[in-house]
């Protein structure tokens, strides 16, 4: 191999380490890619709010989290019927966590370029193939594609990890703002007081479809599917109003079919919602947060003993 491939291959190597590659090309990717776990006895699905509020570190169940950022219910059910196959086929449990706009997303069809490096190309609605290779090469050839302006930031990375801080009650009461305002955008809704849209209407609809497929995917292969939201600070839940629940929330679960299936809303519980050490942010559960929620979530389903 000549010295100009070397190097080359070294600093791709070393680029697949950055946080570019790792948070913003294809954040959380890699536990997929290197999944060597079978007969798991809990694994979760969710979005941003499942990645940051499930650890089963030092727990002693095989266990994993598959939750991925920004992910819609669709792409929750395509990732189980690509990994089912790691689950335990004797006994295991699939925890499906939803956060509080997961029932508008339903109607999501656009998946982040990042699933072509995790799914087989036809559980990708409006696949293309000539994308697929693209991002084929992208992630075994970062290189070639890395933006300049990321060194500094990856730089800071490999020889100082930031120590996360715990957010002011004040800080707290923004960022709530800032959250709903967010997904108020991000849904064009305006006024809570007003009806939903047809376009979120539909959505609800077709997030109930989903979930129901992945309740019938589960019980026909003797996976015991259960249901969550997890917590939320209260500076974020006083903005979540019974009313906007009803519309978000309440309409999503009351179109689940088969109603023995486990559900539990830990939103508001005081446990956790309360205690301002264990958020990153409103919405976001931190390390501290996220071990002692999903000790909790294994014992109120009696995987783990009390």
């Amino acid at each position: 191999m000549k010295i100009k491939e070397k190097i080359i291959n070294k600093l791709n190597a070393i680029v697949r380490r950055g946080y570019w590659y790792n948070n913003i090309l294809f954040p959380e990717c890699k536990k997929f890619w290197f999944l060597k776990s079978f007969n798991l006895e809990v694994v979760n699905l969710g979005s941003t709010s499942g990645v940051n509020a499930f650890n089963y570190d030092g727990i002693p169940i095989k266990a994993a989290n598959w939750a991925l950022e920004q992910n819609p219910l669709l792409g929750d059910k395509e990732l189980l019927y690509n990994y089912f196959s790691f689950l335990n086929p004797k006994k295991s449990v699939v925890i499906i966590s939803l956060c509080p706009f997961s029932s508008l997303s339903g109607s999501y069809n656009d998946f982040c370029d990042y699933y072509y490096t995790l799914l087989n190309f036809a559980s990708i609605p409006n696949g293309s193939i000539r994308r697929k290779n693209k991002i084929q090469i992208i992630k075994e050839t970062p290189l070639r594609y890395y933006p300049l302006f990321q060194i500094i930031k990856d730089i800071k990375m490999f020889i100082w990890k930031k120590k996360q801080r715990v957010l002011s009650e004040k800080e707290m009461e923004i960022n709530a703002e800032i959250m709903l305002n967010s997904w108020m955008r991000e849904f064009s809704i305006t006024d809570f007081s007003y009806p939903l849209s047809m376009v979120n209407c539909d959505g609800i609809e077709d997030a109930a479809i989903i979930l129901n497929e992945i309740i019938i995917f589960c019980k026909e292969r003797n996976i015991t599917p259960v249901i969550l939201i997890p917590p939320v600070y209260r500076t974020l839940g006083k903005l979540l109003t019974p009313s906007i629940r009803e519309l978000i929330i309440d309409s999503l679960i009351e179109k689940i079919k088969d109603r023995n299936v486990w559900f539990h809303n830990y939103m508001d519980d005081s446990d956790f919602s309360n205690d301002i050490s264990l958020f990153r942010n409103s919405f976001l559960m931190n390390k501290k947060g996220a071990r002692l929620f999903t000790i909790r979530v294994l014992r109120d389903l009696k995987i783990i003993q009390q």
